[in-house]
């Protein structure tokens, strides 16, 4: 799959100073130390030159030569010889997020996480005392961190705020994750014999028990990651539809509620390989609305019948644009 424009954006924060600092060294070694291939680190490069400081004439760009003998020189790094260092205000936001990490269930190093917390409040910039606290028993974010860290199940209590009931269950649960402060649990349900996404806060009890036989293999289809985010006012067994997106346009996985599926899709326009990925969407209007303003960027894979109607819909709109309108004259 394409990799995120943060993951990007990362790998060239960082390569101007290391690059400084190994002056000459090839293309290939470059792009070995940042796990790429040499093709990505030369795209890379082009896009670094083209970056600069306000004004952006030539001589407020990167100026670095790699295109005569293979090998890398950083003749003007523009104020990236060094390696970023963190605002006060930088390293608060990341102490608040590890913060809510470590009380998100699941499979994390708990003791590395306070361990980077530390480090973060006392380097650089004080960072303002900022406490966070993500709802739910203790116990009950316990056991579930038990049960994903060992494939087990999960015997719950659960609190629904659609029925206004409470109803009992076995769920295998695989991963989790926060949105707008609450976390959410997403597990393989034996009631519903099906994925599903459940609210912290909502479990009333949960006891750690052996996985049903009935959930073997059910994630096998669905990777780790291949959820589909939470929106507000969308159930969970909301239709999604596979779109595929230009690799040129990494930012709609960052901004978008689409989730890579680890697939490929063959653009015959411009005859490349375009990362697919997987969008929740509530009604077809709003599928198609979401397509037609990402325009080029994005193509829809399926379902084949709103395909259909995408490009009947765009077609549509493109023959509009090319009439002619009254003349004002």
């Amino acid at each position: 799959m394409s990799e995120t424009a943060g993951t990007r954006l990362a790998r060239l924060l960082a390569m101007v100073p290391w690059l400084r600092a190994h002056d000459g060294v090839t293309i290939q070694e470059a792009a070995d130390h940042f796990q790429v291939s040499a093709d990505q680190l030369t795209t890379d490069l082009w896009q670094l030159i083209v970056c600069g400081i306000p004004g952006y004439g030539p001589d407020q760009l990167v100026d670095i030569q790699f295109w005569d003998d293979d090998r890398i020189h950083v003749l003007d790094p523009m104020t990236l010889d060094r390696p970023l260092r963190l605002t006060g205000e930088e390293a608060a936001a990341l102490v608040v997020a590890l913060r809510v990490l470590a009380q998100v269930p699941g499979e994390h190093d708990r003791d590395a996480l306070r361990s980077a917390m530390g480090k973060l409040e006392q380097a650089g910039s004080p960072t303002p005392d900022v406490d966070v606290e993500i709802e739910g028993d203790p116990a009950i974010l316990d056991a579930v961190s038990e049960a994903i860290a060992g494939g087990q199940g999960l015997e719950l209590e659960y609190a629904s705020a659609s029925r206004d009931s409470i109803t009992r269950r076995v769920v295998v649960p695989r991963a989790s994750y926060t949105v707008e402060g609450f976390a959410y649990v997403e597990a393989w349900c034996e009631q519903a014999q099906d994925i599903r996404t459940f609210r912290v806060d909502r479990i009333l009890a949960a006891n750690v028990v052996p996985a049903p036989d009935a959930a073997d293999g059910v994630f096998d289809d669905h990777p780790v990651g291949a959820r589909s985010p939470q929106m507000p006012g969308l159930p969970p067994d909301a239709p999604r539809a596979r779109i595929a997106v230009d690799p040129d346009a990494a930012w709609i996985w960052d901004s978008d509620p689409v989730v890579p599926d680890g697939d490929t899709w063959h653009n015959p326009d411009d005859g490349r390989m375009w990362p697919t990925g997987r969008i929740p969407y509530a009604s077809d209007g709003y599928l198609l609305r979401f397509c037609l303003g990402r325009g080029a960027d994005v193509a829809l894979v399926e379902p084949e019948p709103l395909r259909r109607r995408l490009a009947q819909v765009a077609g549509e709109k493109l023959a509009r644009l090319r009439t002619p309108g009254p003349s004002r004259g």
